[in-house]
């Protein structure tokens, strides 16, 4: 029968983290990991006092990192911090994985990727990797505005790579990436069929090269006098769907419809078909990313290819120049429109755009 001493010695044995002593202390991850690695950013005081409660948690960084220390541990850090739903679903992170990881293995370093709820939990994880120097740097995906990762990271010291990102303010070595050209390649193909009316079903819209296509997206709308609505779908196959009802039922409907991934494409084609709205003779669709399952869909949907696999490549590449310490090249990342069955000129305009006669 369980005893309670039993119980106890299974809670102890339990290994503790930095998110584990940051509580009993009343400061941040970060803190903690600053304190335990030597580094400035906190007092005298506080250091003590975090390493005491880490010695009385009887805390120590893992086996492997501890093994690993005199070397490195030869591994690159890569968190996701988005739902499971978009993870499953979304071609991008597959192929952006495995061009890093092909990146990696070719100089002998494995990428230790793990799951995350939100950004806290994202920053923990970061926290706990330098100070058991589990990884030797970090790449992180989907920047916000004024994003607190970047900030910690900072921090820390430790060698990081954001893919996408702003220029204002300190910032970490970033690859980045023009969302802001490659909506209005988008709206180019669109407009050029005939397209006035135009709507856009975006993803988080606190993501940074969201906001940027979201401001892409009105400036180039109002230039060209064309129509345009944007609505959030959060990366949601349920959002995108009520965002297309909603589109859809408006008096004045888009002809056209942009959507930021291939999931919430598919949905919007679902709703669409429940809608007896056809694709493209009354919507035409575009998907922000390219995937197998838009070339096989019927119809087939036009996308934007960003070859998410040369930009996970260009990401470990610049990352593992970072840990030898040589200069970053920058390089342009380029993403183009591929036309396929779900998009054509509107009702009532011919194949050049021209209305017809």
């Amino acid at each position: 029968m369980p005893t309670g001493k039993a119980s106890s010695t299974s809670k102890s044995a339990s290994r503790v983290t930095i998110a584990d002593i940051a509580r009993r202390a009343g400061v941040t991850n970060t803190a903690v990991s600053l304190a335990i690695n030597g580094k400035p950013g906190v007092s005298d005081e506080t250091r003590e006092r975090i390493r005491q409660i880490a010695s009385d948690l009887r805390w120590t960084p893992n086996h492997a990192a501890r093994a690993l220390r005199g070397r490195g541990a030869r591994a690159v850090g890569l968190v996701l911090a988005r739902p499971e739903e978009a993870i499953e679903q979304e071609a991008f992170f597959a192929r952006f994985i495995t061009g890093a990881q092909a990146t990696l293995s070719k100089h002998h370093f494995s990428l230790q990727l793990q799951m995350a709820a939100d950004l806290t939990a994202e920053a923990a994880i970061h926290a706990e990797w330098v100070a058991t120097g589990s990884v030797d740097g970090i790449i992180v995906l989907d920047p916000r505005a004024h994003d607190p990762r970047v900030t910690q990271l900072l921090s820390l010291g430790h060698p990081t790579i954001v893919v996408g990102g702003d220029d204002e303010g300190p910032s970490l070595a970033s690859i980045r990436t023009d969302d802001g050209r490659f909506m209005r390649t988008i709206l180019d193909h669109l407009i050029g069929l005939g397209h006035r009316r135009i709507g856009y079903v975006t993803g988080e819209q606190s993501f940074f090269h969201i906001r940027s296509r979201i401001d892409a997206f009105n400036e180039t709308t109002i230039d060209a006098g064309v129509s345009g609505a944007v609505l959030s779908g959060d990366f949601s196959a349920k959002r995108a769907q009520s965002a297309t009802k909603r589109l859809m039922e408006s008096p004045n409907r888009p002809t056209a419809m942009i959507y930021d991934s291939e999931l919430m494409a598919i949905a919007g084609l679902a709703r669409l078909s429940t809608m007896k709205l056809s694709v493209p003779g009354d919507v035409s669709i575009v998907s922000w990313e390219d995937s197998q399952i838009c070339q096989v869909l019927h119809p087939s949907l036009t996308t934007l290819d960003r070859d998410a696999v040369s930009l996970g490549r260009l990401a470990a590449a610049d990352l593992l120049r970072l840990l030898s310490g040589d200069p970053i090249k920058p390089l342009e990342h380029r993403a183009a429109v591929i036309a396929r069955e779900s998009t054509a000129p509107p009702d009532g305009v011919d194949g050049t755009g021209a209305a017809r006669r």
